[in-house]
């Protein structure tokens, strides 16, 4: 943590967000300050900024109960962390190690979200993917790519599948479930729209001459 001294009317500035903290009085209790700002850079009190986090973490909480997500990647201790943080808003998590597992695990667990390394082996990412889309009852399954960002040929022989989305590697289990809560949300409002378009009663139209 960096510790200042400031008087009245002195700034401290982060040039790399464009932000800029003026003093503007100070009493024995108190310490009112100026915030200077982009448009785009969110500001918040403490307080308010816990609060939010709390509404945020209560609202995912309640969108993953139940979710079934199986996430494929070779490092069994991001697999652990993984697992116990998505665990605790009350999704449903398997894990595999090889893309072997994975195939096997797709039609046992049968999940709502796939989060996968396309570098696992056995099989690997390109074997899963060719497989969910060859077979259509995995093609409702959403999915999450964890790449490194740096293996393009791997990603562009990828881009054939359909992929829901990217994100690189390393990634928090916060961000991971974040992330997946987006993703489950859109999922379910999208398959919402889509019953509703398919029980919607035809209309014909009649033109007279």
């Amino acid at each position: 943590m960096l510790v200042l001294t400031r008087k009245v009317g002195e700034q401290v500035v982060v040039p790399q967000c464009q932000l800029t903290v003026t003093i503007l009085d100070a009493t024995p209790s108190r310490v009112r300050l100026g915030i200077s700002a982009p448009a785009n850079l969110v500001v918040h009190r403490g307080e308010v900024r816990e609060r939010i986090l709390a509404k945020a973490s209560l609202d995912i909480g309640e969108a993953m109960m139940s979710v079934r997500i199986l996430i494929a990647d070779r490092d069994e201790f991001l697999l652990a962390t993984y697992r116990e943080h998505l665990s605790q808003h009350g999704a449903i998590v398997a894990t595999v190690t090889t893309g072997l597992a994975c195939m096997e695990k797709l039609r046992a667990f049968a999940p709502d979200i796939l989060v996968l390394d396309p570098t696992i082996l056995w099989g690997g990412g390109e074997g899963v993917l060719a497989l969910m889309h060859e077979e259509p009852q995995f093609r409702p399954i959403c999915v999450l790519l964890l790449t490194y960002g740096g293996n393009r040929s791997l990603l562009y022989r990828l881009s054939s599948f359909r992929v829901d989305d990217y994100q690189t590697k390393p990634l928090s289990p916060r961000q991971l479930t974040e992330r997946l809560y987006t993703m489950h949300t859109l999922s379910t409002a999208a398959a919402i729209l889509n019953n509703r378009v398919a029980s919607a009663p035809s209309k014909s139209l009649a033109f007279t001459h």
